[in-house]
């Protein structure tokens, strides 16, 4: 049985990591040939989020660090700066996801609002700091408010299609291992 249990802890986590480096491989697609004036959600920031509220042990730490290093490196993006930042506001999420876990879902999605907010701001000072040219303000608020509104949309998608759901009291072992 533990072994079954492991066994599909590291098929979710293969999993996790093909639709990662699918939505890399669609935001590189070459679908438009002029500049957008609009952003995008950031659905692997959201798709990560919302693994990580439900099944924590799904999406360790280092494996997140590993596909954020690879987002930043194919993005062009400053080499580790978003990992790093994803990565404090994932082990942020993680030490309020026990207590998330028994609350409504517009609780969660204000917890992943002020997190995202914090990050997005964070990334942009360091960015000031180092002189580091950025996109404007107003692309950066609507990458954050489009990936809040699609966030609910990955939440119901990584439930029903996946079948992450949220841990419940039941699904922890006499050991106090997650099953």
């Amino acid at each position: 049985m533990a072994e079954r249990k492991r066994h599909n802890r590291w098929l979710m986590r293969l999993l996790y990591v093909a639709l990662c480096l699918a939505l890399i491989f669609l935001h590189l697609l070459p679908l438009e040939t002029l500049p957008r004036g609009w952003a995008g959600p950031d659905v692997m920031l959201a798709l990560t989020f919302a693994w990580l509220l439900r099944r924590p042990d799904y999406v360790p730490p280092l494996l997140i660090a590993a596909v954020f290093l690879l987002a930043d490196l194919l993005f062009q993006r400053p080499p580790g700066l978003w990992a790093a930042i994803v990565l404090l506001g994932n082990q942020a999420l993680r030490a309020r996801e026990p207590g998330l876990r028994d609350l409504t879902f517009a609780v969660e999605w204000l917890s992943v609002a002020t997190t995202l907010f914090v990050m997005m701001l964070g990334y942009r000072v360091i960015l000031a700091l180092m002189m580091v040219d950025q996109a404007p303000l107003g692309l950066s608020l609507m990458q954050v408010i489009a990936t809040l509104l699609v966030y609910p949309l990955v939440a119901i998608v990584s439930k029903a299609v996946f079948g992450v759901r949220k841990i419940a009291p039941g699904d922890i072992d006499a050991l106090g291992s997650r099953t």
